[in-house]
């Protein structure tokens, strides 16, 4: 069923006329499908906890439990070198617990290109991609991580 569903978005978003990277019907498809981040036209917001559960490793940790043994959440990509310290990439917490960052996409990249990125938690525990999101990629290297593409 979650094939069938994928399917279908894609077909919608590069075949059907009107529904193309220049509407906004693409970045609502963007972000209500993707994970991790809304494109908000000349940034992203990256955003941090809006899941129940997040993943470490091979290990599956409920994030209402959790939440007092985060001190800080960082984010790394492609664009920063995969940084897991840089203080210009430094999530601020709202006060219902999500972290967000906004970020210029001209400091991310240019039109068109797609680039990676994680989350990474007390500047030293890397959150793997949620199960469910449509925006994960694993390389290589056998890393998974997230992506995006900036429209």
């Amino acid at each position: 069923m979650f094939k069938l569903f994928a399917i279908l978005a894609c077909t919608l978003l590069y075949l059907v006329p009107g529904f193309n990277k220049n509407s906004n019907a693409a970045y609502a498809f963007q972000n209500n499908l993707s994970s991790g981040y809304i494109d908000r036209g000349d940034s992203i917001e990256f955003i941090f906890g809006d899941q129940k559960i997040i993943k470490i490793g091979l290990m599956d940790i409920d994030l209402d439990k959790r939440w007092s043994e985060i001190k800080k959440v960082n984010l790394a990509g492609d664009f920063n070198g995969w940084s897991p310290n840089n203080v210009s990439f430094v999530m601020k917490q709202k006060a219902n617990k999500i972290y967000t960052l906004a970020v210029s996409k001209k400091i991310i990249g240019l039109k068109g290109e797609v680039h990676k990125f994680k989350f990474v938690v007390n500047e030293k525990y890397w959150i793997e991609p949620p199960r469910d999101a449509l925006n994960k990629i694993t390389g290589s290297d056998h890393n998974t991580n997230l992506y995006l593409k900036i429209l």
